[in-house]
């Protein structure tokens, strides 16, 4: 193995983001381009894949917690199966949690869980909010967007360049 854990943003990388809207129900989760082929080629490359995700429409009591969780199993099936874990932050932005994007809670409670080298892991998020905590961690990042980060190592347009990026990066290492 080269790396170690790979984390993820759900919404947005995983899934396609619903604008203005949450993913409620498991018919509204609509898998992005290339992403099976890519967690295929990263379980083999990093030695877990987590996922860290906001999803303040628990906050919003428009969900249930079990209900979301249900939705991330079918997120996990329908990619693979490869990924790890899902850790969430069900809090609203005033809520003030310290596990909310962009602060580093969610990161925290997985190293608690698996013993992690933030330094030879990678986060791929589609916001800065993603990017935020990884950089602050010593991670290095992705970002899948159309804009440019100061905090991206690496900026992509779309999921579907994933898993090349990673294996020419893979053979730099």
């Amino acid at each position: 193995m080269k790396y170690d854990t790979l984390f993820l943003d759900r919404d947005g990388v995983l899934n396609r983001k619903i604008e203005d809207g949450y993913v409620l129900l498991p018919q509204d989760i609509e898998i992005l381009p290339g992403i099976p082929e890519f967690l295929k080629w990263a379980h083999q490359a990093f030695r877990q894949i987590i996922v860290v995700t906001n999803q303040r429409c628990i906050g919003r009591r428009m969900i249930e917690l079990a209900n979301i969780e249900a939705i991330n199993q079918v997120i996990n099936e329908k990619t693979g199966k490869f990924i790890s874990s899902f850790f969430m932050c069900p809090h609203l932005d005033e809520d003030n949690c310290s596990c909310r994007k962009p602060k580093n809670g969610l990161f925290l409670a997985a190293a608690e869980r698996y013993a992690i080298d933030f330094k030879n892991s990678w986060m791929v998020g589609d916001s800065e909010t993603d990017l935020v905590p990884a950089k602050a961690l010593m991670m290095s990042t992705v970002f899948i967007s159309q804009k440019n980060s100061t905090f991206a190592d690496v900026t992509l347009n779309s999921t579907a360049d994933l898993i090349t990026t990673f294996r020419a990066l893979n053979q730099t290492k």
